[in-house]
């Protein structure tokens, strides 16, 4: 009895192990290197772990949604009517800004907060804070956790 529920265990010890189980990223397919040099191409020879870890470092990315940045808090209400104003102040702010990416977020019990844009210091929010401040007084910079820029700008 013992040995048939550890053998159960251990299958489904086995079975959920491999379902986690992430593709592997090589630098190679980043840079897409080739052997050659002849044609000005970049040749990556390299310790094997170094894609391991670069596999860990872009799964742990990932799963952390972004990093730490700031963005700007155009609204915050817990009445039974927030859902319906933080909807009209994203489409005011829309209207007005519609280049600047928006977020609403709901926070338990009955907390939904419109937050905008992507910044990764203060600084970088400031010119974008002074337009929307005009327009969204009680707007105000927070900390929180931004989304991944765009390199390909």
């Amino acid at each position: 009895m013992v040995k048939n529920i550890f053998l159960i265990l251990l299958l489904f010890v086995s079975f959920t192990a491999g379902s986690y189980a992430q593709k592997l990223i090589t630098a190679e397919s980043i840079v897409q290197g080739s052997e050659t040099n002849s044609d000005g191409r970049v040749s990556i020879k390299q310790d094997p772990a170094i894609d391991s870890l670069l596999t860990r470092h872009i799964v742990a990315n990932r799963k952390y949604g972004g990093f730490d940045g700031f963005r700007i808090q155009i609204y915050s209400g817990s009445k039974r009517t927030a859902r319906e104003e933080s909807n009209d102040v994203i489409s005011e702010f829309i209207s007005e800004f519609p280049e600047i990416k928006y977020n609403r977020i709901f926070d338990l019990p009955n907390f939904f907060k419109v937050r905008v844009g992507n910044y990764r210091t203060k600084r970088d929010a400031l010119e974008d804070f002074l337009l929307i401040k005009k327009k969204f007084p009680n707007a105000y910079i927070v900390p929180d956790k931004i989304e991944f820029p765009d390199l390909e700008k």
